[in-house]
């Protein structure tokens, strides 16, 4: 699938910032890499390494079984993008993936991605991509299980959705939020992850709408540089009975669409949980906010 002109032109400024690798729209061959990228990049996360994949050391290839079925479903959603850094091949043919980015457009509903051109009419006939892959991705699951997963939390994510429908609502109820961002090990800290993060801050502002990610345990500090000013807000595990509630990380982030001031969270229940975030400093911060507000 390749990109559209509005695409290619919202992928133009940032190709200029990044002399060093080339960012595009993903295509369907790239899935496979993306996968992998994501398997290496997540192999000690917390989350998607330890907890989702204890036994990837005994079955690493099966890793890239859990993010590719995911990819292949998403990807025939229009109001998802996929994106790709990529640097020249050592032959000088082609080029490797570096890194990876997923994209969604969350909105209320269908129409509202629609009509900002991110999503299919109700007839169009492409609509009908994405069941028959998740009907596919199911097949494959049964014939294919990923043995480096855990039965009980390979779906833990899945099982976590219906405890954060809170906070993209109001001024956050349309937001381009980050579902993956991973760079290969051997590729980080040139700066593709920023690449792949810009994309998605640019196509907010452009639509006027916020901009949103859910940070992995110790990545808080690089999001935050990225743009994502405001928060946290939420936690992934907050709620009770949340399966991730244990889990280490997954502050929420936000770029409020512009002219939005939205009231702190805030410190309360929905902080508790483990993780390296600074509690304390972002206190002094909200506090010393405050302050200045009153005076």
């Amino acid at each position: 699938m390749s990109p559209s002109p509005r695409a290619r032109r919202s992928l133009s400024p940032l190709l200029e910032s990044q002399p060093t690798c080339k960012l595009r729209r993903a295509g369907f061959s790239d899935l496979s890499n993306a996968a992998r990228t994501c398997s290496l990049a997540f192999d000690d996360d917390v989350l998607f390494g330890r907890l989702i994949h204890p036994y990837r050391k005994s079955y690493p290839r099966d890793v890239d079984k859990y993010w590719y079925r995911r990819f292949v479903v998403d990807f025939w959603d229009w109001s998802h993008v996929f994106l790709v850094t990529t640097e020249p091949a050592v032959d000088k043919r082609g080029g490797i993936v570096t890194g990876f980015a997923h994209w969604s457009r969350i909105a209320p509903g269908w129409r509202e991605n629609y009509r900002a051109g991110w999503g299919l009419a109700w007839w169009d006939p492409r609509r009908l991509l994405e069941p028959i892959f998740r009907l596919l991705t199911r097949i494959s699951t049964f014939l294919s299980p990923n043995r480096a997963a855990s039965k009980e939390d390979e779906l833990i994510i899945e099982r976590s959705y219906d405890y954060l429908d809170h906070i993209w609502t109001g001024d956050r109820s349309e937001s381009w939020y980050l579902e993956c961002l991973a760079v290969h090990p051997d590729h980080q800290k040139k700066g593709h992850g920023r690449a792949l993060v810009e994309w998605g801050l640019e196509q907010a502002r452009k639509e006027g709408i916020a901009c949103s990610v859910i940070a992995a345990d110790g990545k808080e500090r690089f999001y935050q540089a990225c743009g994502f000013d405001v928060g946290p807000v939420g936690r992934a595990g907050e709620g009770e009975g949340n399966p991730l509630r244990e889990v280490a990380g997954g502050l929420v982030f936000f770029k409020e669409k512009q002219g939005v001031v939205l009231p702190v969270r805030e410190y309360g229940s929905w902080t508790y949980g483990l993780g390296v975030f600074d509690w304390d400093n972002w206190q002094n911060k909200v506090g010393r906010k405050s302050a200045e507000e009153h005076t």
